[in-house]
């Protein structure tokens, strides 16, 4: 450590003893400062001014009538009120001059309010509604900010303009209704005179049908007995013919007994047994005689007396249905009454409502239209919702909030500043002992100098602008430490890489202004930048800031602090361990670049010539078999060398090409296309380096092969003492 502590006294000495790199120096601290202060002042508050804004108004409204409202015409109404509205630049002009001061870029937006305006608005009341619109010219050209605020200032532009001109439309709205406020007052009486007038006919007609009911069902309660007493008499006549069918069949039995008898007598007579036969013959034909017609008198009667049962029967049976029907009917008749006298019942309350409406409180709202307050039914239309607001982490001003991503990108500008005014590679005056790696930390260490002395002014220059912190000794460390994270990162890229890293360190700052949540939050940016966010150092360093800007979250600061150092470590290990095993890549642009006499470049390269030890080491073991098996390699590749270098340019240009046209052909994944696109590019370029290291490897491996051996074994030593 003593050699690095006498690296940065030498360097700081140089710069004391030469005042105009003093003054260099100065402008290394103050310029990146001068970013941040003029871009947080810019924002601290761009929405104060919007009456500056010029917006024009056409009224175009012919105006409309109706009967509930009387005339009315709210474009009139509309221009008036605006008139005495500062919230923005109102002008009012013809359709023409509106048109051609939006097109000029005099006035940032248009309205133009429809000839149709009144009739559509008050369409509402005839049932026959049509939407009212108004019509809403914008010029996105005279947007053309800065791409971190752009969309963000014109939103809430937009939505500024709009909320303040339902305002004033409301309030026309309002003024137009309290115009008509008497007249509705004065129909809705006449109506509900008119529907309790019609409400009581029907309750009277309903009374005298029930009566009606009343009358039907005692009829059919008469009809009934009447029926029951039918039945009766039909049921005595059916017993006394079923006693007189009894009586004719034993009498049919007695007249077939006293035929057989007569019959028998008869032959007795005929065969001379009985004494006078002849005149008992006679006698028992004449008896026989009379019991047959008897007997068949009495058939005939039987026959007549069951016709008359069957008969009867049936009158029984029709008699008992129409007595089921008529007691069906009058349950009917009942349950319709009662219906009616429900029915009766809701039409008297609803009488007495209408009646009494007049007191009723939304009658009273009613009859108090014309004195509604036309500010506060405006202020409702153009906030209809209120929210009951908490603020967590408040901060005052939206130039605060953007500081967070200023300061971050000041202190990025200001490290890379360094690595491209001041020289990185370091030279052995008055320190020859001195190794790479003290040198490297040597010159880290001037660098962190002038950065911790860079966020110190950023620091106080913001703190006067009256940026928000919660802690002055934590805004003035945080930016300290994020400094020091960000030139451990540029400068281990400029130092190892070179030309390549200060074009890494570019690309980062590129990268991380999207996609680091500078602006928006990150769910908001495309699925690329999303997945690159956890690796970005803006990410840590803007929360980092956050915290110390509107208020600290448990453990979130140093998380964020840790996630830094991380990247400071990271940054060490590349410019400490790695940058000997890629100090070739670097020394082969140095002295490429240098060669085409066109690009600033350092004025020495990497320690070394580059020789490789076991190199060295082959070349004084067997020199004839080192350079045998380097011609081996060396010949065929300088044959093909130019062959492969328009293969990758061929390759690497139809890569591009296709993937161009595949960004047309497919919109929606462009950004995926322009991802791959940079990765393509990226490849071969990595090609194109690789193609020239081995032809750079092979020209040092050549320089081996042909070094004596008095310089083969100084080589030797000098790479034993770096090991």
């Amino acid at each position: 450590m003593r050699n690095v502590w006498r690296i940065l006294k030498r360097d700081a000495r140089r710069l004391l003893h030469v005042p105009l790199a003093m003054v260099i120096i100065g402008g290394a601290l103050i310029t990146p400062s001068l970013y941040a202060w003029f871009n947080i002042a810019a924002f601290w508050n761009p929405f104060d001014n919007t009456k500056n804004l010029s917006v024009a108004v056409v009224n175009l409204d012919e105006g409309a009538y109706n009967e509930l409202a009387g005339e009315v015409n709210v474009g009139d109404q509309l221009v008036a009120q605006l008139k005495e509205n500062d919230d923005l630049g109102w002008h009012f002009l013809s359709e023409d001059e509106g048109m051609e001061s939006v097109l000029s870029g005099e006035s940032y937006a248009m309205f133009v309010v429809p000839e149709t305006f009144s009739a559509d608005l008050l369409s509402i009341t005839s049932g026959d509604f049509t939407q009212p619109k108004l019509i809403y010219y914008v010029n996105e050209k005279e947007n053309g900010v800065a791409p971190e605020i752009t969309d963000t200032a014109a939103t809430t532009l937009q939505t500024q303009i709009t909320d303040s001109f339902n305002e004033q439309v409301a309030q026309a709205v309002v003024t137009a209704i309290q115009e008509g406020g008497s007249t509705a007052e004065a129909d809705a009486e006449a109506a509900q005179g008119e529907i309790i007038g019609d409400l009581q006919q029907v309750a009277e007609v309903i009374a005298q049908t029930r009566t009606d009911l009343d009358a039907l069902d005692g009829e059919i309660a008469d009809a009934r007995a009447g029926i029951q007493s039918s039945v009766t008499v039909i049921g005595g006549i059916d017993g006394t013919l079923a006693d007189a069918r009894t009586t004719l069949v034993d009498v049919n039995n007695l007249a077939a007994e006293a035929q057989a008898e007569l019959l028998r007598l008869a032959g007795e007579a005929a065969t001379g047994q009985v004494i006078g036969s002849t005149a008992v013959g006679e006698a028992v034909a004449g008896t026989l005689e009379a019991v047959g017609r008897v007997s068949a008198a009495s058939s005939s009667l039987l026959a007549a007396v069951e016709a008359q049962q069957t008969i009867l029967g049936q009158s029984e049976v029709l008699l008992e249905g129409l007595d089921y029907q008529l007691e069906q009917t009058s349950a009917a008749l009942s349950s319709l009454d009662d219906s009616l006298a429900l029915l009766e019942d809701d039409l008297n309350v609803a009488i007495i409502d209408l009646q009494t409406i007049g007191s009723a409180a939304l009658f009273q709202d009613l009859a108090e239209l014309t004195g509604l307050n036309a500010d506060q039914i405006a202020q409702f239309m153009a906030t209809p919702v209120e929210v009951d607001q908490h603020t967590i982490f408040p901060t005052a001003s939206y130039g605060s909030l953007m500081g967070a991503l200023f300061i971050n990108l000041s202190m990025w500008i200001g490290a890379f500043v360094l690595v491209v005014i001041l020289k990185l590679d370091v030279d052995d005056e008055g320190i020859p002992d001195a190794t790479e790696r003290q040198k490297y930390l040597g010159r880290f260490s001037l660098f962190a100098c002038i950065v911790l002395l860079q966020t110190i002014t950023l620091s106080i220059g913001n703190l006067i602008i009256g940026v928000q912190h919660v802690n002055v000794f934590a805004f003035v460390v945080t930016p300290m430490l994020i400094g020091l994270a960000y030139l451990s990162v540029i400068y281990a890229l400029s130092v190892t890489f070179g030309y390549i890293g200060k074009g890494l360190a570019i690309i980062l700052v590129i990268l991380q202004i999207p996609g680091a949540s500078g602006i928006y939050p990150i769910q908001l940016m495309p699925e690329f930048f999303q997945s690159m966010y956890p690796f970005f150092p803006f990410t840590y360093g803007i929360d980092a800031m956050r915290e110390v800007i509107s208020g600290f979250a448990g453990f979130a600061y140093w998380r964020y602090l840790g996630m830094l150092a991380v990247f400071a470590a990271l940054s060490f290990f590349l410019g400490l361990v790695l940058r000997p095993h890629v100090s070739n890549v670097t020394r082969l642009f140095t002295s490429e670049v240098r060669d085409t006499e066109l690009f600033a470049s350092e004025d020495g390269e990497p320690a070394g010539r580059g020789y490789r030890l076991n190199h060295v080491l082959r070349a004084l073991a067997d020199r004839s078999g080192y350079n045998q098996k380097l011609r081996e390699r060396s010949v065929p590749f300088a044959r093909s060398y130019r062959g492969y270098r328009r293969a990758i340019v061929i390759v690497g240009v139809a890569g591009v090409l296709a993937l161009t046209a595949l960004g047309f052909i497919f919109p929606d994944a462009k950004l995926e296309f322009i991802g791959l696109w940079v990765v393509w590019l990226f490849v071969v370029f990595i090609a194109l380096i690789t193609l020239e290291y081995i032809r750079f490897s092979l020209r040092l491996s050549t320089e081996v092969g042909e070094m004596p051996e008095a310089g083969l074994r100084e080589q030797l030593a000098e790479l034993e003492s770096k090991r």
